[in-house]
């Protein structure tokens, strides 16, 4: 889990100021460490998707928060197979989407610009098991195809007061 925590918080560094990123841990113990976290049961349907993230996402907050010097929440977004598009709207400064179980499409895009999902648009991709995204400052994602339940582990990354 460290080095996954390492991983992230070069991510947000280098990217911050840039844009968006797509981070593969190279660590292969990471989704299993990732996925044996504890974590809330999945809502029925229907319910709200994201639920905070609870004891078995502390460490990683917190370390995450250290290395970066912000607060980290974190919470976890469930997606059934054949959900709605789902907006992700900027709940901090930046923030990051595991992808532990499932998939989904993910369209990127600046906060006040179409987010429709175009197969040419440039920041369009699909988002799989084991793969990060970084969302920074200004911009939001939308989710859409998902086809299987899909898990996903959000870190909402905050200036601290």
């Amino acid at each position: 889990m460290q080095s996954f925590v390492e991983e992230l918080a070069l991510c947000v560094a280098a990217n911050g100021a840039k844009g968006p990123a797509l981070l593969w841990s190279e660590d292969p113990t990471t989704l299993p460490a990732l996925l044996g976290l504890s974590r809330p049961a999945r809502p029925e349907p229907g319910a709200g998707s994201s639920v905070p993230g609870g004891p078995g996402t502390e460490y990683l907050a917190a370390e995450l928060g250290r290395r970066l010097q912000l607060r980290v929440r974190s919470s976890y977004r469930f997606l059934s197979a054949g959900s709605p598009v789902t907006e992700g709207a900027p709940r901090g400064a930046e923030s990051t989407v595991t992808v532990l179980e499932g998939a989904c499409r993910c369209v990127l895009s600046r906060i006040g610009e179409d987010p429709a999902p175009r197969p040419s648009h440039p920041l369009g991709m699909r988002l799989r098991s084991g793969g990060t995204l970084f969302v920074p400052r200004g911009h939001t994602y939308r989710l859409s195809e998902i086809y299987a339940p899909t898990t996903l582990l959000e870190l909402h990354l905050e200036c601290p007061d």
